[in-house]
């Protein structure tokens, strides 16, 4: 992992390796296995992630350029994890390695837990109504939070028949949610679209995310 490797602090590391197992999480939830009727009925969970960092530590101590000797020692010298480049410097450093255990925890039970549920409803031949609902486990009000609804294109091809048409497209793509917490876009699809064709819908709300394929049939 590159991006772990740049940082002056240790917490910088740290920071980076726990951000990506965050988007790494976040990619896996917007592919959940779905069942026979095309509900999602499972998603992959990360428990826990261990890491081993091989880091080398310099303590270095600067001095400007022209400085007297007092001026040189008043200077701290302080640790760093990358290679100090400048000439004007005195450093010694150590190799150390770091091993540790990233692990899942449950959510504070006082923060309320959102849920979201996606669903389509046809309105004519090649029109759908998706419609979203977003609850919280305290049943507090959501109204004036932004849904933000897509087209997961890549997924609508890896499970339809084939790559999906440029004219078929949501309507709306920021949603409001009302008092509700209900929200709706209308879902054009094209007319080059086949019969049968999945169309993945994702919905993400304050770093929550659902995911629901609709099979279009024309006849239906």
């Amino acid at each position: 992992m590159d991006d772990v490797a740049k940082g002056q602090n240790l917490d910088d590391f740290l920071i980076n390796l726990a951000d990506g197992l965050s988007k790494a999480q976040s990619r896996l939830n917007q592919y959940p296995v779905m069942n026979a009727m095309g509900q999602q009925s499972m998603v992959y969970h990360i428990p826990r992630m261990e890491f081993e960092l091989k880091l080398q530590m310099t303590a270095s101590g600067t001095a400007p350029v022209g400085a007297g000797r007092s001026q040189a020692y008043q200077k701290k010298a302080r640790l760093q994890f990358l290679p100090i480049k400048t000439s004007q410097q005195s450093s010694s450093s150590a190799t150390s390695i770091i091993k540790g255990v990233m692990v899942a925890a449950p959510m504070d039970a006082t923060v309320p837990q959102i849920q979201l549920s996606l669903s389509v409803e046809k309105t004519s031949a090649r029109k759908a109504e998706v419609k979203v609902l977003a609850q919280t486990s305290t049943d507090s009000s959501l109204k004036g939070a932004v849904v933000e609804l897509n087209i997961d294109r890549e997924l609508s091809e890896k499970m339809g028949k084939g790559a999906l048409k440029t004219s078929t497209r949501l309507e709306r793509a920021a949603l409001v949610l009302d008092e509700n917490g209900r929200a709706e876009a209308g879902l054009v699809i094209s007319n080059q679209e086949a019969e049968g064709q999945m169309i993945a819908l994702t919905a993400d709300l304050f770093g929550q995310s659902q995911t629901l394929l609709y099979r279009f049939e024309q006849g239906r």
